[in-house]
């Protein structure tokens, strides 16, 4: 007689790679960043800073600030993989910037301002218990100017609680 054996235990073990993790989370932050801006625009942000809003700067910095909050979830869910999977990610959202048209004179320093970002809005959330100083960083950074917005600073904060919310149901 012949034992029972699962078919699930047939199954080889499949292995991740950082790319195959990289690719989904590149492509979530090419949707959150076209939600950012259609919110920023629904906000008015467009009629009243319209050579920001077509300037390359304004995408680069929303695409910074949707790939901050991907990367804190990053931190916290793969462990000592994080590092590769950074690597990875920052080739994919280079590869995804390049795809969406923009010069290549835009990318000279994008190493650069990617640390410069991250560090800041790393401090700017150790800032306090809420997520307004990272909501008023990003929206200094986007908007290009030193001008408060309490209005999109408390749009950038809901909009990061609500991310890092949701990564936090799902680890």
């Amino acid at each position: 007689m012949d034992w029972f054996v699962p078919p699930w235990r047939h199954r080889s073990r499949v292995k991740t790679t950082a790319m195959g993790v990289a690719a989904p989370i590149a492509d979530a932050i090419v949707e959150s960043t076209n939600v950012l801006l259609t919110r920023l625009a629904e906000q008015g942000f467009v009629g009243t800073h319209p050579a920001r809003t077509r300037a390359d700067e304004c995408l680069l910095e929303c695409v910074l600030f949707e790939w901050f909050l991907r990367d804190l979830a990053l931190s916290y869910s793969f462990g000592r993989e994080t590092t590769s999977i950074r690597a990875a990610l920052a080739g994919r959202v280079l590869v995804n910037l390049q795809r969406s048209g923009l010069p290549p004179h835009s990318f000279e320093d994008f190493d650069r301002r990617h640390r410069e970002r991250f560090a800041e809005y790393t401090f700017s959330t150790g800032l306090s218990a809420s997520l307004q100083p990272l909501g008023a960083l990003a929206w200094r950074r986007i908007s290009g100017s030193d001008q408060p917005s309490e209005r999109m600073t408390m749009l950038l904060a809901v909009r990061a609680s609500a991310e890092l919310a949701g990564y936090r149901s799902v680890s």
